[in-house]
């Protein structure tokens, strides 16, 4: 009688759990994933997306790459990035600065005036320290959280850091370049372009560029998985920041009138479009010196109508 009366004191105990409890429960264990790549040296970019990583409170926060070079600000960036103790992986452009730190760019073009800005990185503004941390940097970062399916990310793609995944791929190269991957979900950066697309039994996602985008839209973008119930989801975050401060930051350069590249990743980032490719081919085209303020005038001028984001209009209109 006694163990049937402690019982039943147990049982009443026990209440049923609300749907309001349930869902509550349900949301704890939610995990959020950012994802930033490409921050490129833009610093105010940068800090408005710690802004809204405060307001979103990930659980973790990976950067996919692209630290530096393009923007005016690029051991800023790395400051801020290290002092986060964020995991990082290797980029094409962290890369670059390697190969400048040591001498093995065997590209004579790639000591030209015109390159200026991306070799005074890897010269004067990343002390040996910075340098000796980007060369600790993995090709390739793996989550594999219990109960979700595993994520790879690789600046950009399982063929190189240089091979971005983009929207213009079709389904089959975009296999392609994840087949090597053990895991379900890969994602990539490099591109500066957004992508989310199923192909088979694979995801494959691109985060967006945090400090230099190409698809138009100039607001810092980067990618939030959202994982709970099995399965992940992916919303593409744009955050909205003042681009003035990032031109007053060139304009203390002194090589912004001296080195034209700086030119391009500044109308870059005023227009959210790849340009350099494009610029140099309309050097070429029309026989034009690169480095010079003239032809990158004439070139703005040339490509003054593009919509955002078309880079492949910029070829045809230049």
């Amino acid at each position: 009688m006694h163990g049937a009366r402690a019982g039943g004191e147990v049982a009443a105990q026990i209440a049923p759990i609300s749907m309001s409890a349930l869902a509550l429960f349900t949301e704890a264990l939610m995990t959020r994933i950012a994802i930033l790549a490409d921050i490129h040296g833009n610093l105010p970019a940068l800090t408005a997306v710690l802004a809204d990583l405060d307001h979103v409170a990930p659980d973790q926060v990976i950067v996919n790459g692209d630290v530096i070079n393009r923007g005016p600000q690029s051991r800023e960036c790395l400051d801020v990035v290290r002092s986060m103790g964020w995991p990082v992986v290797y980029g094409n452009h962290e890369d670059y600065a390697l190969k400048y730190d040591v001498g093995i760019d065997d590209d004579p073009d790639s000591y030209s005036d015109f390159w200026l800005p991306i070799r005074l990185v890897a010269e004067q503004e990343l002390s040996a320290d910075d340098l000796e941390y980007l060369r600790t940097l993995p090709r390739a970062y793996v989550l594999d959280l219990p109960g979700l399916p595993a994520v790879r990310l690789v600046h950009g793609s399982m063929r190189g850091l240089s091979d971005g995944m983009g929207f213009w791929m079709s389904d089959e190269e975009l296999i392609n370049a994840v087949r090597d991957a053990p895991e379900p979900v890969v994602i990539g950066a490099h591109t500066h372009r957004p992508l989310d697309r199923h192909v088979g039994t694979r995801w494959v996602l691109n985060s967006g560029a945090v400090g230099m985008p190409y698809n138009g839209d100039p607001h810092a973008q980067y990618l939030l998985l959202e994982g709970r119930g099995g399965a992940w989801s992916a919303e593409f975050r744009q955050v909205p920041y003042d681009r003035a401060e990032v031109y007053a930051a060139w304009d203390r350069c002194e090589y912004i009138t001296t080195a034209m590249s700086a030119q391009i990743f500044k109308y870059e980032l005023e227009t959210a479009t790849f340009h350099l490719g494009i610029y140099l081919k309309f050097c070429k085209r029309h026989g034009l010196e690169r480095n010079t303020m003239a032809s990158v005038e004439r070139y703005r001028y040339a490509t003054r109508d593009v919509k955002p984001g078309r880079s492949a209009s910029l070829s045809q209109a230049s």
